[in-house]
């Protein structure tokens, strides 16, 4: 899952616990009835949607161990086995009054087993298990499986099970990009084989300790009867960190629509962030349902890596498009061709677009981040200093929105074209830099580092060969536009002084 759950009292697993099995007593009429879907539908719902939704499972598994927790699984898979081979009427009813008591008596003991606050702890031990799979892998000569274990360390527990997450919102991103880096490299090292076994041995240690390090902060930063003040600090920072990126876009397309006094391309980009925020809430709720794996993890960067490529196709097309009017006689022209057409126009739909994907990119890894923030809020207090964090990154977030919006309105058409341009240009590239490390943390894209190139994560730029080479095509792609841009407009002007030159000879 990608967040633990929070801490819940008897009454809590005891009702959860009721709901689950008035779910499976369904099942033996459903089978004396033939309803071989509707039995198989109950056991999901039991399972996926009230046993692992709730935190059950997790909390099972976490102080009653491994053992219990699958035992469960299985009496529960025992059912639906039965009702497939078309077993005997009584033999159903039994597995499913065997599988409730099995959950009564997995809750009373839960109940009476205090709670464990090694939950980061436990989540670092699966990473660490992982990376010495890497090593002995390795040690032996198979690299291939040496990097795919390193890549299901970091997929299939370092990302799928929440410590990313939790490493973000409490410790920084700084430090997450850190680790990927080193999780990266690790990779790549066993890809390659170029490293000795003792300097690979070296890598996988270095970042086994600060996995350990990061974990064992984070249970104690959990564990503490209230979260106090990092509660505020973490849900401003996610929020600021996220929003501000998308916003710059979002505030620049719509300085774009206030200048030319287009209603409808306003219109077109609330469109586009509204559908964003709902698609967003969308995609999060549905991979926090999903069961850790390396296929969640890798589905994460996966989609946010190719939400960045879009966004960055679009940036560069726009910021060209508009480059293209800087000119007061192109921008009449395009107002005398294009005004009173509707939002069905091809302008509307590229800023409503651009608008989508720059919300879209943030929201779900935005919602997903909240998701051990509020998981660690354990009193009426930690909720409000979180919703305060909230609270004042929005209003720092519409500040900086209304400071790009007067500042574009107050420039003259030329320059705000100009500038508006280049703001676009340089968050593709930085937007760029981050879609290829998404496909680099999802195995698809190799990693080679960098020696003495920094890293700076607001700008996309990260110390590997192919985050620059990537983002030094899309700048020479963005000059190259720019200087065709240059000179058509040198040439009308050209053409505009020769036109008029005998207009005031006649005169």
């Amino acid at each position: 899952m990608m967040s633990a759950p929070a801490q819940a009292d008897e009454k809590d697993w005891t009702s959860v616990g009721e709901q689950m099995i008035a779910v499976i007593e369904q099942i033996p009429d459903q089978y004396a009835n033939a309803d071989q879907e509707g039995v198989e539908q109950s056991i999901r719902q039991a399972y996926y949607e009230i046993y692992q939704v709730s935190g059950l499972e997790a909390q099972i598994n976490h102080r009653l161990g491994d053992e219990r927790a699958d035992a469960f699984v299985t009496q529960l898979l025992s059912i639906r086995d039965l009702t497939r081979d078309a077993a005997a009427q009584a033999d159903v009813d039994q597995a499913v009054a065997d599988t409730a008591q099995l959950l009564r008596d997995d809750i009373t003991e839960l109940i009476a087993t205090p709670e464990l606050n090694d939950q980061w702890t436990r989540v670092g031990e699966r990473v660490v298990a992982k990376l010495d799979e890497a090593k002995q892998a390795y040690q032996s000569g198979d690299h291939d499986a040496a990097a795919n274990a390193a890549k299901d360390a970091y997929l299939a527990h370092y990302e799928a099970d929440g410590l990313e997450k939790a490493t973000i919102s409490y410790l920084g991103q700084a430090r997450v990009s850190e680790l990927e880096s080193m999780f990266g490299q690790l990779r790549q090292s066993a890809k390659d084989g170029s490293v000795s076994v003792d300097e690979y041995n070296q890598k996988a240690d270095d970042l086994a300790s600060k996995i350990t390090e990061d974990a064992t902060k984070l249970d104690q930063l959990t564990s503490t009867a209230e979260l106090g003040w990092s509660g505020f600090v973490a849900s401003f920072l996610v929020l600021l960190r996220e929003g501000a990126e998308a916003l710059l876009v979002v505030a620049a397309v719509m300085t774009y629509a206030m200048k030319a006094g287009r209603k409808d391309q306003r219109f077109g980009i609330i469109v586009g962030v509204v559908a964003a925020l709902a698609v967003s809430i969308a995609l999060a709720f549905l991979f926090s349902k999903l069961t850790s794996s390396a296929a969640t993890g890798q589905g994460q960067e996966l989609l946010e890596g190719i939400t960045g490529v879009l966004a960055v196709a679009m940036l560069i097309w726009v910021s060209n498009w508009i480059l293209s009017k800087s000119s007061g006689k192109k921008w009449d022209e395009y107002i005398a061709r294009t005004a009173g057409k509707g939002t069905a126009t091809g302008g509307v739909f590229a800023l409503a677009s651009v608008a989508f994907l720059a919300v879209l990119r943030e929201g779900a890894e935005t919602i997903l981040f909240f998701s051990p923030i509020m998981a660690g809020a354990k009193t009426g207090a930690d909720h409000a200093k979180i919703w305060m964090g909230v609270g004042a990154a929005v209003v720092l977030l519409a500040v900086l929105f209304t400071l790009v919006w007067v500042f574009g309105v107050r420039l003259p058409m030329k320059q705000f074209f100009k500038w508006t341009s280049i703001l676009l240009g340089i968050l593709a590239v930085t937007i760029a830099g981050g879609a290829v490390k998404e496909f680099q943390d999802a195995a698809l894209v190799s990693a080679h580092g960098l020696d003495g190139v920094p890293q700076v994560t607001v700008l996309g730029l990260y110390p590997t060969v192919e985050t620059l080479l990537t983002q030094l095509i899309i700048i020479a792609i963005l000059v190259t536009l720019g200087v065709l841009q240059y000179r058509k407009a040198k040439s009308e002007r050209q053409q505009a002084v020769t036109n008029a030159a005998p207009a005031q000879a006649e005169k």
